[in-house]
């Protein structure tokens, strides 16, 4: 009875380590995500990626002046805000953009918050065993450098079919698209400025999780 028993029994203990491994690696993955897209939301880099862009010119507004009018909608996307900044005597955006803007906002907390999640996750891993802890990093570096890369490679080849594909997975169809001609936050934000973010940021989460494999992978 006792042998017959034991496969069982084994066979939970397998399948409970196994989703163990898997949980452990996807909060690797979402803090890896969590992380890079913070750095991204940082006035360092938005504002690089402007001039590099030449978002001034293409908006007709002073440099500084365009890098505070992203300032001011980078902190309403953290914080829910009204994206009313004004520009002149007139808000920058319509209603249209502000709605999207809304939408992208709720996603961007989503990102984060579960980047946060898996911090606490890994932490407490870390807690209870070691081992947990590198081996969900290896995990979950795997899954991302390969997932990044691909996004790379289609963003490289196909910019404006990903950058489609992408947004229709998460904002509702005729939402998400403007004119540059008249809609000032695609003349903020042109189009270099997302081909630049899109590979930049590709490639930071690809080079950072591969760096955490390898750390992970010589660590005993």
């Amino acid at each position: 009875m006792v042998g017959a028993g034991a496969g069982p029994r084994r066979r939970v203990k397998s399948l409970r380590r196994l989703l163990r491994r898997l949980l452990l690696a996807l909060a690797a993955a979402a803090l890896a995500i969590g992380a890079t897209t913070a750095i991204f939301l940082t006035p360092l880099v938005v504002h690089n990626l402007l001039r590099a862009s030449d978002a001034a010119t293409v908006l007709d507004v002073e440099p500084r002046v365009a890098e505070a009018l992203s300032d001011a909608l980078v902190w309403d996307l953290l914080t829910d805000g009204a994206f009313d900044v004004p520009l002149g005597d007139e808000p920058l955006l319509s209603a249209g953009e502000r709605s999207h803007l809304a939408d992208v906002g709720g996603l961007l907390r989503a990102i984060l918050i579960a980047g946060l999640g898996g911090l606490i996750a890994l932490a407490l891993a870390r807690v209870r065993r070691r081992a947990w802890l590198r081996v969900a990093i290896r995990d979950g570096a795997a899954l991302i450098v390969g997932g990044a890369l691909a996004a790379a490679a289609a963003f490289a080849l196909a910019f404006d079919a990903t950058f489609a594909f992408f947004h229709g997975l998460f904002f509702a169809a005729g939402t998400w698209t403007f004119n540059p001609a008249t809609d000032r936050l695609v003349q903020l934000y042109p189009l270099d400025f997302w081909v630049l973010a899109a590979m930049l940021f590709c490639l930071v989460l690809a080079v950072g999780s591969f760096t955490a494999y390898r750390l992970t992978a010589r660590s005993k």
